[in-house]
C-alpha cells in the first residue's frame, strides 16, 4: 500500500506544479497589459513572477512630467514673483531674449519680430510675454487664465505661476487689489474691450492692471503690464 501512495505521488505531483507555474505565467502577462505605458520603462523587478515583491507606492518612480496639456490647469515652470521696476522671478529688464530662454528653461513659444528693433517673446502655458527693444527686454506683460494666446479660440494663457509681493495675483475683484495695493494714480476706460473683454485699466508707478469682463460678469484682474524704469530705457536707448 505504501509503495501505491509513493507511485501515486510522484505521478500527481508534476503535473500539480506545472499548472500553478502556467498560471503565474498567466496572471503576469495580463498584469503587464494592464500596466501604463509611462511605467513601462522604470526601472524594478519583472512583471509575474511568483516571487516579484510588489514596489509600495511611495518607493515607485514617477514619470517625468510633460508641459500642462491644454487648457492649462495648473501653473508650470519656474516661479516669476512680480517686481515692479525690476522684473519678474529672476528675469530682470535690460535681460535679452537667450538670457530669457535660458531662465524660462525653454524657448520662446512664439518669437515674432513686431519692428527691426522690436521683439516679442510669447509663452502660452507661462500666461507671459516679453517684449524687446534693441535687444534688452523693456516690458513684460502677463494674463489670467483664459485669455487666448492667439485670435483663434486655441490655445489659451495659463495660469501665471507667481504674484505681487503684497499677493495680488491675477483673478482677484477690483475691491481686494486696492485693498493691498492702493489706489491706481489713473483710472482709464477702455471703450473697445478687445480680445480679452478688458473694460479698465488701473496706472501704478512702473505698472498698470488690466481689468476683464469675466462669463459671469465680474470685473476681475485679468492682466499686468510691467514697464522698465525710465533711467533704464533711457541708458538703453543711448547704447543703442
Amino acid at each position: 500500500m505504501l509503495q501505491v501512495k509513493r507511485a501515486w505521488f510522484a505521478t500527481v505531483l508534476p503535473v500539480v506544479l506545472s499548472l500553478g507555474a502556467s498560471s503565474a505565467c498567466r496572471s503576469g502577462d495580463v498584469g503587464s497589459q494592464q500596466a501604463p505605458a509611462a511605467s513601462a520603462a522604470a526601472p524594478g523587478p519583472a512583471a509575474g513572477g511568483a516571487g516579484a515583491a510588489e514596489v509600495p507606492k511611495s518607493k515607485r518612480s514617477r514619470p517625468v512630467a510633460p508641459v500642462a496639456p491644454e487648457p492649462w490647469h495648473i501653473p508650470v515652470g519656474i516661479s516669476l514673483p512680480i517686481l515692479p521696476g525690476q522684473g519678474v522671478g529672476p528675469i530682470r529688464f535690460g535681460a535679452t531674449v537667450e538670457t530669457i530662454e535660458r531662465l524660462m528653461q525653454q524657448p520662446c513659444d512664439e518669437k515674432r519680430q513686431d519692428a527691426p528693433s522690436r521683439l516679442a517673446c510669447r509663452y502660452s502655458a507661462h500666461a507671459i510675454e516679453f517684449f524687446l527693444e534693441n535687444g534688452a527686454l523693456q516690458r513684460v506683460r502677463i494674463h489670467r487664465l483664459g485669455r487666448p494666446f492667439f485670435k483663434e479660440p486655441t490655445p489659451d494663457f495659463g495660469i501665471y505661476n507667481g504674484r505681487f509681493e503684497s499677493g495680488v495675483s491675477l483673478g482677484m475683484l477690483q475691491p481686494a487689489v486696492q485693498e493691498l495695493l492702493g489706489k491706481p494714480r489713473r483710472v482709464r476706460s477702455v471703450q473697445e474691450p478687445g480680445l480679452f473683454n478688458t473694460v479698465e485699466l488701473h496706472e501704478y508707478k512702473d505698472f498698470v492692471l488690466e481689468y476683464d469682463r469675466s462669463q459671469s460678469g465680474q470685473i476681475v484682474l485679468g492682466g499686468i503690464e510691467l514697464s522698465a524704469p525710465r533711467a533704464t530705457k533711457t541708458k538703453k536707448a543711448a547704447k543703442g
